[in-house]
């Protein structure tokens, strides 16, 4: 199975608004980290894949 991959459009420190060709999606800051931390692992205009993001939610 392929691994999606993700285009971070913005992040405002407290939610992020992701999309994938047609598909979009906005991810809401995990409460175990800090915006900052948040911002940097979904920069503006970087990619990240599925497997990456839920790794993020499962500390």
């Amino acid at each position: 199975m392929k691994t999606k991959t993700w285009t971070v459009i913005t992040n405002t420190g407290k939610q992020a608004d992701l999309e994938s060709g047609p598909e979009k999606k906005t991810v809401q800051k995990p409460t175990h980290i800090s915006p900052r931390e948040f911002t940097h692992w979904l920069a503006a205009k970087s990619r990240i894949d599925d497997a990456s993001l839920q790794s993020l939610f499962k500390r």
